[in-house]
């Protein structure tokens, strides 16, 4: 992966999983959804929408797994995924909030987050550790009653 600070699981950790693992991940439900960008058929990139259900914060979801190939990167496809988990998530009525984290590092990430509405909810220090080196995340927010 050429965004190693982007995503939480790394490649051989996520390679270990069971196919039946993956396959779950993957099925739509009330409570989760990946949208995929394809450019013929081949997947260039995806979005994931996660919801707990548990009834004292199942009115917050979380976007998840934001990641574009960098072919792809300057066709607008991050932000029309990224619309259609909001759309989604504004289609359920419980939903009132969605998050999501990004690292400090990532500014075009942050800059379209917050051109979609998301708002900065903090900074969660030494949030992940890659290769012995630290980052740094910001909790970010979508008030989805905000028009």
């Amino acid at each position: 992966m050429d965004s190693p600070s982007s995503v939480v699981p790394n490649y051989d950790e996520e390679g270990r999983l069971p196919d039946e693992q993956m396959v779950t991940r993957l099925n739509a439900s009330p409570f989760q959804m990946t949208y995929g960008a394809f450019q013929e058929d081949v997947l260039v990139g995806a979005v994931g929408f996660v919801r707990d259900p548990r009834s004292k914060v199942c009115h917050r979801a979380s976007i998840v797994g934001v990641y574009v190939t960098p072919e792809a990167r300057t066709a607008g496809i991050a932000q029309g995924l990224l619309e259609a988990a909001i759309a989604h998530a504004r289609n359920i009525p419980e939903v009132v909030q969605l998050d999501l984290r990004v690292n400090t590092i990532n500014v075009r990430a942050r800059s379209l987050y917050a051109r979609l509405g998301f708002v900065s909810c903090g900074i969660d220090r030494r949030a992940l550790r890659i290769d012995g080196q630290f980052h740094d995340e910001e909790r970010m927010a979508l008030d989805l009653g905000a028009a």
